[in-house]
């Protein structure tokens, strides 16, 4: 067994917070294995590359992942190449302005966003 019912269940709920993010990223797929279960896939579209994949192991694991990688767009669009930890007033006021419908909808990995802030993982 990949998951047990309770984590699967889980991680769908998870997905489907993040649905429209999920769908419209240009940098990676999330998708089903039979093998391995969900697998975060690193991708690019222009030009078009496959990179890493991993495992996601738990819900939490892909809260973070979506969660750091709403942060990142943020730091794009700013056109700064630096950490999330490193950001100025504006973007993370930009960052926490756009997590926030995720993590009204998901309270109990609200620590997730401190632990993106501080570099924890």
């Amino acid at each position: 067994m990949l998951y047990t019912e309770k984590e699967k269940h889980e991680i769908e709920r998870v997905k489907e917070v993040f649905a429209e993010h999920l769908r419209q990223s240009p940098d990676f797929e999330l998708f089903w294995s039979d093998k391995v279960g969900y697998v975060w896939l690193a991708i690019g579209v222009n030009p078009v590359y496959v990179d890493t994949g991993i495992r996601i192991e738990s819900a939490a694991d892909l809260c973070y992942r979506c969660l750091d990688d709403v942060a990142t767009d943020v730091l794009y669009m700013t056109g700064n190449d630096h950490a999330l930890e490193a950001a100025d007033p504006l973007e993370l006021a930009e960052i926490k302005r756009r997590w926030e419908p995720y993590i009204n909808q998901l309270p109990e990995y609200a620590y997730i966003c401190d632990d993106l802030l501080s570099g924890r993982q």
